[in-house]
């Protein structure tokens, strides 16, 4: 079982050795590993699509794909250049080629902080490691790349600083049209040169109204008595209208920016659905561009989630996740917007949910309130589990862990009160007491108030019930701080998935997972439980690395990742170790643990918190995220490449584990 990169790369030169002429209209695709790309790690996944009626070989051996057609193979590097043979057969046709790849030795600082580079290389030369040639659309851009570290480099007369590492970095504008940047780089009377083009397109002056910017511009759905945005792109300084077919007439609309008309359509007096199109023109003879179609609903429609990891989020155009839902979830679709479906949650609430993941469901429509069924609790294990009966109707809810007080807060969309009582767990419980109310005719609230701090917590559709679960504390002795603690550590990215990319061309990937084994060991010897999502370079997503962390029944998920700028910024700028957290009960990890990574000798760059992280949204356990230090800042990059950085990543993440512990533990 292997995984690989997302780099769509296809199969390069396939040399074919049957005489027959090649009429293929599909070839092979290979993910993962690209040509020449250097890993830190011992074992690495090889992954590709395979064609339907293609047979497939890695280094001689057969793969097998999955249902959607990937394959996935583990491949242990042994040698310094290691040379992947790929074969593909079809009927009586071969193809073949060969994947080179680099095995990096780990790197060291000495005692006086002096870094030790393993992997110079033997000649000169000069790798662009981002950007390659090609088209770019911002004004800016961070160029990095390697050379030999003893090189003196020189770019459009400019030199610049080659760090021992052999990277280089320099922060460019880039003017609309061809942009050419020439590097020479001289050492030990070699010469060599090499020169990088990106292209940023000139923007066009329409001289017609552009069809493709007719707004909307996507198949859209929308509510009567709602105000809907126009707007299309054409000519400067025109008089520009736009007519909304069997409802208005022509209006005319405003220049916003050169080139750039937009109006508002308030959509009144609308007594059934209508579905029609925007029409623009520039004037009453000139050709007219049309918008996608617009439906106009006088009143909801019933959805249902199909798909057991639907999720909701609060605008059409972002990922900014509100909350996840199960399958068969009902929803109350008011629109379509940006292939999401708009869904009413409450008088005053409305968001998200990806049209693919929905179906039409008219038995779904709420046309008045749900009512809940009792409510009964009990201890199972470590939580305190709450049962809801909901019957034959999911509703959305959204849990919420808040602070001040400590509490969680639940609210079921579409329900009402239907039952009186609330029975609790005869044992000690994690929860004090809960508190009940109907903010809106169409919300339905309950609050959890801890006895403990919390450790963990779910909401979840079980059958018939909606069960909200608390975790117990474990017990923390100071004598024994680690004993009875269940640790998941996530080295971040994997396989085709490299995360961000140093200015050598190390990826965050094998940083990750280099300093997560050092991190391990450290807590096993301390008396840890300890797990690891990944223990070699594969893919693997974000909700099944949750997956795993919930089925290993973990109290702590250490997210353990480093990080990069955007695209445009100055990479000599962006730097630092940083920590993110979502809940309140994971704050206190992120307060223990960031004085540490001030003490690794590299900058901080601040405690985050961050609402919209997939994984620090989860909620069995208590969940953190490391960024350790910046991928694409040289001297940081020195510093993951270092096993004695590593070293020091790894102490600080688990010293501040040890001080969160001491804050939780009784004296035995």
């Amino acid at each position: 079982m292997t995984i690989k990169h997302l780099t769509l790369l296809p199969l390069l030169l396939f040399l074919l050795l049957s005489s027959a002429s090649a009429q293929q209209t599909q070839s092979l695709r290979i993910l993962h590993p690209k040509q020449d790309m250097q890993f830190w790690v011992d074992n690495i996944e090889v992954a590709g699509d395979i064609p339907q009626g293609s047979k497939v070989t890695v280094a001689g051996d057969p793969v097998t794909p999955d249902e959607d057609g990937r394959f996935r193979y583990m491949l242990n590097l042994d040698q310094p250049t290691v040379l992947i043979p790929i074969t593909e057969t079809r009927g009586d046709l071969v193809y073949f080629d060969t994947i080179r790849v680099f095995h990096r030795n780990p790197d060291h600082m000495s005692q006086d902080s002096v870094f030790i580079n393993n992997n110079i290389p033997d000649d000169l030369e000069i790798h662009f490691v981002y950007p390659q040639s090609g088209d770019f659309f911002g004004e800016a851009i961070g160029l990095r790349g390697r050379t030999h570290p003893d090189a003196t480099l020189i770019m459009n007369g400019d030199t610049l600083k080659v760090y021992a590492s052999g990277a280089y970095t320099t922060h460019v504008h880039i003017q609309p049209g061809e942009n050419h940047f020439d590097f020479t780089a001289f050492w030990q009377n070699k010469e060599v040169s090499k020169r990088l083009t990106l292209k940023r397109p000139i923007p066009k002056i329409l001289t017609k109204l552009d069809p493709r910017s007719a707004q909307p511009t996507r198949e859209r759905w929308i509510q009567a008595g709602e105000t809907l945005q126009l707007g299309v792109r054409g000519p400067q300084a025109r008089k520009v209208h736009y007519k909304i077919v069997g409802l208005t007439e022509w209006h005319s609309m405003a220049e916003t920016r050169p080139g750039f008309y937009q109006a508002n359509a308030y959509l009144l007096n609308i007594d059934s659905e209508i579905n029609t199109r925007v029409i623009y023109r520039l004037g009453p003879l000139s050709k007219r561009v049309k918008s996608a179609p617009l439906r106009i609903l006088v009143g909801s429609l019933g959805g249902l989630t199909v798909h057991e990891d639907s999720r909701i989020y609060d605008t059409a155009d972002t990922d900014q996740l509100l909350f996840p839902l199960a399958d068969s979830v009902a929803l109350q679709i008011i629109g379509l917007e940006n292939r999401m479906y708009h869904i009413k949650l409450g008088d005053y609430r409305t968001a998200y949910a990806r049209a693919d993941r929905v179906k039409l469901d008219p038995e779904s429509k709420l046309d008045m309130p749900y009512f809940l069924g009792p409510m009964h609790s009990d201890n199972v294990g470590d939580w305190t589990l709450f049962n809801i009966k909901t019957g034959d109707k999911r509703l959305p809810f959204e849990i919420k862990e808040k602070a001040v007080p400590s509490r969680l807060e639940l609210k079921i969309y579409g329900a009402k009160q239907g039952w009186e009582w609330t029975i609790y767990p005869e044992d000690d419980s994690a929860i004090r007491f809960v508190e009940r109310s109907q903010p809106e005719d169409l919300v339905w609230q309950m609050d959890f108030f801890p006895a403990q701090n919390f450790w963990g917590w779910f909401g979840r559709y079980e059958g018939d019930s909606l069960v909200i679960g608390i975790r117990n504390a474990p017990v923390i002795s100071k004598d024994s701080l680690f004993a009875n603690i269940r640790i998941e550590i996530d080295p971040g990215h994997g396989g085709w998935e490299r995360g961000a990319l140093g200015v050598t061309g190390y990826a965050e990937a094998d940083a990750n997972l280099r300093y997560c084994f050092k991190l391990e060991k450290m807590l096993v010897d301390a008396g840890a439980t300890v797990f690891l999502t990944r223990r070699d370079d594969h893919q693997i997503s974000l909700a099944k690395r949750a997956e795993i962390a919930r089925e290993d029944s973990v109290h702590i998920f250490v997210m353990a990742h480093n990080n990069a700028p955007g695209a445009s910024k100055d990479l000599l700028t962006a730097k630092g170790a940083s920590t993110f957290y979502t809940w309140p009960s994971a704050k206190a990890l992120s307060d223990k643990i960031y004085p540490h990574l001030s003490d690794m000798g590299i900058d901080t760059s601040g405690k985050v918190v961050r609402y919209y992280y997939y994984l620090t949204r989860q909620t069995d356990f208590l969940v953190y995220l490391i960024e350790g230090a910046f991928m694409t800042y040289p001297p940081e990059e020195m510093f993951l490449l270092s096993e004695e950085g590593l070293e020091s990543l790894a102490r600080a993440a688990y010293l501040g584990l040890e001080d969160f512990l001491l804050d939780q533990a009784y004296d035995k």
